[in-house]
């Protein structure tokens, strides 16, 4: 894919920009020079704290459709498109583990602890480049589970500077129920307005499988404050959907299979104010873009195959707290 290709592109020359400081005042260091971390055989820390999220999840359809019969119609893209919204609350749960001073394993698992505070937007196109109808509704349900894991090995260390390399894998799961608020024609189209009763008119549920390499440096700024930053890019991102229009009849269902890429950033901040404890704060921010199909049937019956495409933007703050034993 093109857009596959321009990431890659885009991945690589954050992964130099990112790492050629440290390269430079790696040079600057004496050979001999070693790391503060311990060279024991293995050490653990665990954390918990709150994440703030902002973003999105959003899928578009539109042709080329294929019909069960197999004829093909190759209608403009897009037609129609659903703006799920990430704006929540996480907490979670950090893990890692230390084996020596060249390798480590990390993993977090975070959950929800609020519902978003936006609404879904849908937005369709009954002539190209024309906003047709246009609805709003509100979230009356919602559950995520993101877990992450990854293993890092460090092949560069000097006296407070170290760059390591890895692999991770994460997964993501949305689920949503949303009640109809407002319907309406921008375009001045008649017969479409309409209000929502209270009750659940769409039901959506996303997931994102996502295994990744990943490049990244500390840095000991004082014997207790480290600052660390990591470039992750994942060409292999899997993604399914599946939406029930329960406001159609017979009901619409849609299930969406694609693929493409994305890349994080993480960037934090490690302060030791006790032997043991730490805080750590930082900065998280993930795009997700894929690209693929999705197949539609109304009350059972196949209604044929659009194209699909999903893109997710992520930008998080956190804090949390944690223990080194």
């Amino acid at each position: 894919m093109e857009r596959a290709k321009n990431h890659k592109t885009i991945a690589f020359g954050l992964i130099l920009g990112f790492l050629s400081p440290g390269l430079v005042f790696a040079a600057g260091e004496s050979a001999g020079t070693q790391t503060n971390k311990s060279a024991g055989p293995v050490e653990f820390d665990l954390s918990i704290g709150t994440e703030l999220m902002s973003g999105d999840t959003t899928y578009s359809i539109g042709g080329p459709i294929v019909y069960p019969d197999g004829s093909v119609v190759n209608a403009y893209f897009p037609f129609s498109q659903l703006e799920w919204p990430l704006d929540i609350w996480l907490a979670r749960i950090d893990a890692g583990i230390d084996i020596g001073s060249s390798w480590r394993i990390n993993a977090v698992v975070k959950k929800n602890i609020n519902d978003p505070g936006g609404n879904m937007k849908d937005s369709d196109w009954i002539i190209p480049g024309r906003l047709d109808i246009f609805s709003e509704s509100e979230i009356s349900d919602f559950d995520a589970l993101i877990w992450d894991i990854d293993v890092e090995w460090v092949f560069m260390k000097r006296q407070v500077w170290e760059i390591y390399a890895g692999f991770g894998y994460q997964y993501q799961n949305f689920e949503y129920e949303a009640q109809g608020i407002y319907q309406y024609s921008p375009s001045g189209l008649p017969g479409v307005e309409a209000y929502g009763d209270g009750s659940v008119s769409i039901t959506y549920e996303m997931t994102y499988r996502m295994p990744y390499f990943l490049m990244g440096t500390d840095f000991q700024v004082t014997p207790n404050f480290t600052l660390a930053g990591s470039l992750a890019y994942s060409p292999w991102v899997d993604a399914a959907d599946e939406d029930f229009h329960l406001a159609r009849t017979p009901v619409l269902v849609s299930q969406g299979d694609m693929d493409g890429d994305g890349y994080m950033i993480d960037v934090a901040g490690t302060y030791r104010f006790l032997s043991s404890w730490f805080l750590k704060a930082g900065f998280h921010y993930l795009r997700i873009a894929v690209d693929g199909s999705q197949n539609q049937s109304f009350g059972g019956a196949a209604n044929g195959t659009v194209r699909e495409k999903s893109e997710s933007n992520q930008t998080s703050g956190y804090l949390s707290v944690g223990f080194t034993f």
